[in-house]
Formats: C-alpha cells, sequence, structure tokens
C-alpha cells in the first residue's frame, strides 16, 4: 500500500470516527402497540385491580425514542369493577398520549359513574362521600376535551381529586421484553409504606404487545467492516 493509499484510507476512517456520534444513536422507530391490561392501584389492594378492556377499541403506536404511547384511533373502554356485575367507573379516551414521565394528553377523557358507588354512599368518579344524609347533592362534568369540573354541595364531602386524563400523568416506560411492553405510574405511600417492598397504592400500569423491539447495529461495526473493505482494496492493488 503507498502513501497515497494509505492517506485516503486514514481519510475514511477519521470520517467514520468523527460521524460516529450522530450514526451510533438508533434511529427512531415506530411500533404498532395492542393494550393487552391495565392495573389500577388502590388501598383496597396492592396487587392491583385488572380494568375490563373488552369492548376497547383503541389502537396505538409506540416510539423507542420519545417513549411515547399515542393512541391512533378507536376509544380506550376501561371499566373498573369490584365483581361482575359492580362496576366502579368506566373511562372513555380518545386521542391518548402519555408516557417518558410527562403529563398525559387527549381529545377527550370522560368518566362514567358504575352502580357501586351510590350503595355504598359515595361517587367514585366524583370521588366524594355523600355524607350523613346519603344523598348525592354535588356535581360533576367531563369535557369538552379533557376539561373537569366538580361542585359540592350539601353535606358530601371530597375524598380526593376527581378522576381525569390527570391519573395518567409520569407514566414512564418500565420494561419491553419481547413484545410486552409496559407502561406505569404506580407508587407507594402512606399505609402503602409499611407493606414488603413492591406494594403499591396508587397509580396504574397498562401494558400492550408491541415489537419485538429493533436492536440497531452501532455505527462502529459498519465502520469497522467499512476499513476491511478499503484494507482489501488497497491490498490488492498493491500486488498488482
Amino acid at each position: 500500500m503507498d502513501h497515497k493509499q494509505k492517506s485516503a484510507l486514514a481519510v475514511a476512517v477519521a470520517a467514520g470516527i468523527g460521524g460516529m456520534a450522530a450514526t451510533d444513536v438508533a434511529q427512531a422507530a415506530v411500533y404498532t402497540a395492542t393494550l393487552t391490561q391495565v392495573l389500577t392501584y388502590s388501598n383496597n389492594g396492592t396487587a392491583g385491580s385488572a380494568g375490563n378492556i373488552s369492548s376497547s377499541t383503541a389502537t396505538f403506536s409506540y416510539d423507542d425514542t420519545t417513549n411515547l404511547i399515542t393512541q391512533t384511533g378507536g376509544l380506550v373502554n376501561i371499566r373498573l369493577t369490584t365483581a361482575p356485575t359492580s362496576t366502579l367507573y368506566r373511562a372513555s379516551i380518545a386521542g391518548l398520549v402519555m408516557g417518558n414521565g410527562a403529563a398525559a394528553t387527549a381529545s377527550s377523557y370522560v368518566c362514567t359513574e358504575g352502580n357501586f358507588g351510590a350503595g355504598v354512599g359515595a361517587s367514585i368518579c366524583g370521588n366524594y362521600l355523600l355524607g350523613a344524609n346519603f344523598l348525592n347533592e354535588s356535581t360533576t362534568t367531563w369535557g369538552p376535551g379533557t376539561a373537569a369540573s366538580r361542585t359540592l354541595g350539601g353535606d358530601d364531602i371530597a375524598a380526593g381529586p376527581q378522576q381525569t386524563i390527570s391519573s395518567l400523568d409520569n407514566m414512564t416506560t418500565i420494561s419491553w421484553v419481547g413484545t410486552t411492553l409496559v407502561l406505569a405510574n404506580k407508587t407507594c405511600g402512606g399505609p402503602c409504606a409499611t407493606l414488603p417492598a413492591g406494594a403499591f397504592n396508587n397509580g396504574q400500569q397498562w401494558t400492550f404487545t408491541a415489537g419485538p423491539q429493533v436492536v440497531p447495529v452501532p455505527a462502529a461495526v459498519w465502520l469497522f467492516g467499512s476499513a476491511l473493505g478499503l484494507l482489501g482494496v488497497a491490498r490488492r492493488r498493491a500486488m498488482a
């Protein structure tokens, strides 16, 4: 190999190394995702209550660079129950975008009260107690969009914030193994802190089928292969 060939090879390798920082980063990939499970955590149980999503028609995509789940169509329909015939509430969501520890957004969010709360003197969607007279004297609204309001009346007492899209804030990617993608914002606080590690009493966990994830070949590998090719060409020319 003469000096001219060596110089050309050095320039090619140097150029490749100089661009490695940009090319070594995985290119963004977007995957179709299918919702398979929704778990909701509360002080009623640390294992998480599974929502019924059998009537959900939502479709999703997942971006492995932004770590965001985007609802691409249909309607998320999650029915939370205490028994097959006792419904806590039903959440209906359109245009959902969540993940990466950010605030969730949607084009609409509606909470529909089930038949359980009235029997125990509470509004589950509104998250308030009906008071001593056991009468619902308050009003709650959802929409337009993700707007929500609650006006307490009579002796009704707030038990916590009204059910809104904010229940999906701070969702992060917990794991992606094979085709199983898990996002969650579950936390442990208050009485939960006295339970064994791994217990949760707040937040949700959503599981999707997505992928499998594409693992890109690092740019260094391509660079190494290119350099070998250049060396082979230079060697053959030197021997000719």
